[in-house]
């Protein structure tokens, strides 16, 4: 069971599955959502986050056409998660959240193309140019983590 928090430590979460996936993605919407050159996405069935204690707020807006929520601190406004009509059962984890972060490390870097010049990337994992298909990350995970 790994544990995550808000930033002002008023949300607590419990993960108790598996992850699908995890990939740091730095397209320039990651961006600017997060002000910072990437952000870490971890995807996970939805039945595996159980909020511990604490207010989640829920913002909806439109992404390439999808409809998505960012579920976020009602105090301080930290992400949490990310879910979508289009991805029934699924979360997009901020991983970065959690009290321990040692367990896990992405897989992949999407959209290199829009990447901070100044960031150098760990050549030994994955990079995309742009959006890869979700099922070609599942794979990464599973092959390198079931070894």
């Amino acid at each position: 069971m790994h544990k995550g928090r808000c930033q002002c430590k008023s949300v607590c979460y419990e993960f108790g599955g598996s992850p699908l996936t995890c990939y740091a993605c730095h397209c320039s919407d990651c961006q600017s959502a997060t002000g910072s050159a990437f952000t870490l996405s971890m995807i996970v069935n939805q039945s595996d986050v159980s909020i511990i204690e604490g207010d989640v707020a829920v913002a909806r807006f439109t992404h390439n056409g999808a409809d998505i929520e960012r579920h976020c601190c009602a105090m301080c406004g930290s992400a949490l998660w990310f879910a979508g009509k289009d991805y029934p059962g699924i979360l997009a984890l901020k991983p970065g959240a959690f009290d321990d972060t040692t367990w896990f490390s992405p897989v992949a870097h999407l959209w290199v193309r829009s990447k901070q010049p100044w960031l150098v990337l760990d050549s030994s994992i994955k990079q995309f140019e742009k959006q890869p298909e979700m099922s070609e990350l599942f794979g990464l995970w599973a092959s390198l983590n079931t070894k």
